[in-house]
């Protein structure tokens, strides 16, 4: 078979149909011995380098390249010229290489020249080996006049005749122009023999291999002795951990610990770690208490990397670092998400900004994705686009989703579906652009385009490497998570006085009141319906309950969620399987919840050591057959052994092989909790902080707004409108006083908005003649008008009537200062009375879509408002409010009764009208004003007020 020379993948955007999978499978069907991929970078040749050792298949790499605005084609004859092709990625990814840079990097580098290219053959006169590619029998004929060094290559983009018609639509999506792609697919060519002799010899002179046992984590510092400095800020760190009363668990636990990361050899890596975090924590940033199995070493612990306690908790190392497995640590960590970029910068400052980068990802043309995109080319009606995507399960290939026969329906109907199905099915999957990396960040002891290739673009590096191959590659990744909870968390600690985090007490029975209550709206992990359904049920009444919950509601773990709830509420007995092991499932009522519990298990009754254990409970989790059934034998025995019988050893161990692959990591659980009841303690102690902050989040959804600005009404707090000196873009908070932000006026200009900020960062607006003088360059007549009704001028004294009709004459004074200067004349304002407050209302709600002074109701007085109706429990009231939801349903016995949500000027709440009194409603709407009496009642700790009488107002 003949060896390809240059295979361009889909690495290469949108200029192939080649996935680097697919490519080895035909190589594999074809029987073909060495391949070469030749992108116009090097992204793909870990994965194509690995996959082809896999399989069998000498991988060749090579890189596409362009001189002088011709294209040439470099390949690595070994691992040191695949260094200097990293090199020349990293040019090339900026800008378009010299020659003199080729000559740099030109070692251990075979060069291709295509026929198309010749012009180059004697400028390029340095590399050792040095061929032309030619094409054509033509190309061949006029290569030789150059060089007998000539070599047959094809450009292939396809793997068969068949996808070539697709190459097109390809263009189309690149907006390129139409390209004629009817020589790039394999063919299995009849060549002669000197011209398959002349690829052998091309093929045997490129021989690459990778290494993958050298590690490059840099050294912390170079003028210290690693190990002993670690132990002794791990001996200093527990020591202040537990108030220098250290006993024989913790420090056995520490020795032993810190001797396995010496062995293993990641005592810099603990230190880089500790070194960042701390950085993090003496610059104001909020660190997450932990993540995933790290917060299962004490080392993180005494070392400030984490704040969970290890031993406290049952949680292991070796769920964490395995010395039977070596592989790199995996310490992620969670920053407040406004700050994590500050915390990037210091590592790039300390380790060098060439060895440190982000990592790069690509989105892919995805089911739906390649769909809409493919749809705009043959036109499909938007709609109806639209309704047949509704049909798609974006979990299935294209492929597969023709077994759906609404999808068959829809393509039958409508030929620009059926044409666009078609294109897309052979496009699925395909890489559209490059993106980065969430959260990731490799950090080498040398520039990182020594090791792998590397994409750069204005200013920013990222790993042209998956990041999940870059631990065989012998780099560090961590993952350093933006997570919003810790900005919340963050923003309100630092208002309230002398408040730590680490001081909050883990029993606070209004916590857990909260939590049972599913009052969990803004709560870390708590939010969400699952949780909200299942709380009521469960109802948490520790920190350990807590932890387990999040553990059990998993998709997997959550079948055992029923059984926990029935023991631990007495209506199940509790079991632990044997006597022996109630120490391991006493805090789980007997359920087996965590990975901890199934490594433990396997240590107590077969007296495994806890990295065997853990490496049984991978094999589980991963389903690897071999390695089970030599397991399962071998626990059987040793459990035996052990004084287990026989029948409780398989029971337990096929238990555990059926829980191990939805297992949770108690470590990460444990984490999680903290920061949920971290949450919910603000919540509970510092509503109005809490409530604030929930604001920012939900900018964009109205309602929500609404809701939470009532709310923080009820709690005292002054709701102002937009301030042309106080707001941004967003909420502001100045003692007791909200202010909204610009972007809650409807319609007006983010540009504008930006602009006002800017210019107000020079200095305040003194009066209404410095704001007018400051801004009349970029805000338009209309944009004076919005902030004017929306009461944004409130503080320059005068009212909205007199702004309206002043206006004119306050932005020709704006004009006529940048002419003059401070000779311009300030005009005199005529004062106008205010409009009435109909008006008002009307002017701001159309300014913001909901009321925030002028709130209908807030003419009546002498009746019950909402913020005082915890006053008024069980009695009757009367009250005037604006019904803004209404919603019918039937009773057992099919009458009608109704729910309602209303507001006045304090607050929302729920209203109730039972079946005898639903006659009431018939000309009652959304919008209305309407006077009730009614009682105010309570029932699960919500107050509502049942409706006795209720007339529309007006």
């Amino acid at each position: 078979m003949i060896a390809p020379l240059k295979v361009t993948t889909d690495y290469t955007l949108l200029s192939s149909l080649i996935k680097v999978k697919d490519l080895i499978n035909f190589c594999v069907s074809k029987n073909i011995s060495a391949c070469a991929i030749c992108d116009n970078n090097l992204f793909g040749s870990i994965e194509f380098y690995k996959l082809c050792k896999s399989n069998n298949i000498k991988p060749i790499i090579g890189l596409e390249v362009k001189i002088d605005s011709l294209t040439i084609y470099l390949y690595a004859e070994n691992y040191n010229g695949y260094k200097n092709m990293l090199k020349i990625n990293t040019i090339i990814n900026e800008r378009e290489i010299l020659i003199d840079e080729l000559y740099k990097y030109k070692d251990d580098v075979l060069l291709i020249i295509p026929y198309q290219s010749i012009i180059l053959y004697d400028k390029l006169n340095f590399y050792n080996n040095r061929y032309v590619g030619y094409n054509t029998k033509n190309e061949y004929k006029n290569s030789l006049i150059k060089s007998t060094n000539v070599v047959y290559i094809r450009d292939i983009k396809c793997l068969n005749i068949n996808d070539v018609k697709y190459m097109k639509y390809l263009d189309i999506l690149a907006s390129r122009e139409d390209i004629d792609y009817s020589n790039n697919y394999y063919i299995e060519e009849d060549l002669t023999n000197s011209e398959l002799e002349k690829i052998d010899e091309v093929v045997n002179l490129l021989n690459l291999e990778i290494p993958s046992s050298n590690r490059y984590i840099p050294k912390y510092n170079n003028e210290v002795n690693s190990y002993e400095f670690l132990t002794n800020l791990a001996i200093k760190g527990l020591k202040k951990r537990l108030n220098n009363k250290v006993d024989k668990e913790y420090a056995d636990r520490l020795k032993y610990e810190l001797s396995i990361i010496n062995k293993m050899g990641f005592v810099d890596y603990f230190l880089i770690v500790y070194d960042y975090v701390l950085y993090a924590k003496k610059n104001n940033i909020l660190v997450g208490p932990g993540r995933g199995s790290a917060a299962g070493s004490l080392v993180s612990f005494v070392l400030g990397i984490t704040d969970i306690d290890p031993i406290k908790y049952n949680l292991l190392f070796e769920r964490f670092l395995n010395y039977e497995r070596v592989s790199m640590p995996d310490i992620d960590i969670d920053f407040d998400n406004r700050k994590r970029e500050q915390v990037i910068d210091y590592v790039k400052e300390k380790y060098g900004k060439d060895n440190v980068a982000g990592g790069l990802t690509y989105s892919t043309l995805k089911t739906k994705l390649v769909l809409r995109e493919v749809s705009k080319i043959f036109k499909v009606d938007e709609k109806l686009l639209n309704k047949f995507l509704k049909v798609i399960n974006r979990n299935l290939n294209l492929k597969s989703n023709l077994e759906n026969k609404s999808v068959l329906a829809f393509i039958n109907s409508y030929p620009e579906l059926k044409k666009t199905y078609e294109v897309s099915m052979h496009l699925e999957g395909i890489k559209k652009n490059i993106s980065t990396h969430a959260a990731g960040i490799v950090i080498g002891d040398r520039s990182l385009d020594e090791l792998i290739p590397m994409y750069k673009k204005e200013d920013v590096y990222l790993t042209g490497v998956d990041m999940a191959y870059l631990e065989d590659l012998g780099l560090l990744k961590m993952d350093f998570l933006a997570v919003k909870d810790l900005s919340t968390i963050s923003n309100i600690v630092n208002n309230i006085p002398n408040f730590k985090l680490n001081n909050i007490p883990l029993d606070d029975e209004d916590v857990y009141k909260l939590f049972s209550n599913a009052d969990t709206d803004g709560i870390f992990q708590f939010k969400t319906y699952s949780f909200k359904s299942i709380l009521p049920k469960f109802k948490p009444k520790n920190f350990s309950e807590l932890v387990a919950l999040i553990a059990l509601n998993r998709p997997g773990p959550s079948r055992e969620l029923d059984t926990y709830i029935k023991r631990k509420f007495g209506r199940e007995k509790i079991t632990y399987y044997d006597e022996s092991l109630k120490d391991i499932l006493f805090d789980t009522y007997g359920v087996i919840v965590y990975q901890e519990q199934v490594i433990s298990i396997l240590v107590k009754m077969a007296k495994f050591s806890y990295a065997e254990a853990d490496n049984i409970r991978r094999a589980m989790a991963k389903k690897k057959e071999e390695i089970l059934l030599k397991s399962k034998d071998d626990f059987i025995k040793r459990s035996i052994d052990n004084g287990y019988k026989k029948e409780l050893a398989i029971e337990i161990f096929n238990h555990i092989l059926s829980f191990a692959s939805y297992g949770f990591n108690k470590a990460h659980s444990v984490s999680y909790a903290y920061v949920s009841y971290w949450m919910a303690y603000l919540k509970v102690h510092f509503n109005s902080l809490f409530t604030f902050e929930m604001l920012n989040d939900a900018l964009g959804n109205a309602e929500e707004v609404n809701n939470l600005l009532n709310k923080l009404k009820m709690n005292n707090l002054i709701i102002n409108p937009v301030s042309i000196n106080y707001s941004k873009d967003c909420f502001v908070l100045k003692g007791k006083f909200v202010f909204l932000p610009f972007k809650l006026i409807k319609n007006f200009k983010g540009e504008s908005i930006n602009k006002i900020i800017e210019e107000r960062n020079k200095g305040i607006f003194k009066d209404i003649y410095d704001f007018f003088r400051r801004t009349v360059s970029f805000l338009t007549n209309n944009d004076y008008k919005m902030l004017i009704n929306a009461g944004a001028l409130k503080e320059f004294s005068y009212n909205i009537n007199t702004l309206i009709n002043n206006l004119d004459s306050l932005i020709n004074y704006g004009n006529l200062s940048i002419e003059l200067g401070e000779y311009a004349l300030t005009p005199e304002i005529e004062v106008y009375e205010e409009l009435d407050k109909d008006t008002l209302r009307t002017l701001e709600i159309n300014s913001y879509g909901f009321y925030i002074s002028n709130h209908p109701a807030s003419k009546y007085n002498n009746v019950t408002k909402i913020s005082n109706i915890n006053n008024y429990l069980f009695k009757n009231i009367y009250m005037y409010v604006l019904v803004e939801k209404i919603n019918v349903i039937k009773t057992k016995k099919g009458e009608d009764m109704a729910f309602l949500v209303c507001s006045d000027e304090t607050g929302k709440c729920d209203f109730t009208i039972f079946p005898k009194n639903y006659y009431m409603l018939q000309n009652i709407e959304k919008n209305d004003m309407i006077k009730i009496s009614g009682t105010v009642s309570k029932r699960y700790d919500k107050v509502s007020v049942i409706i006795n009488n209720v007339v529309k107002e007006g």
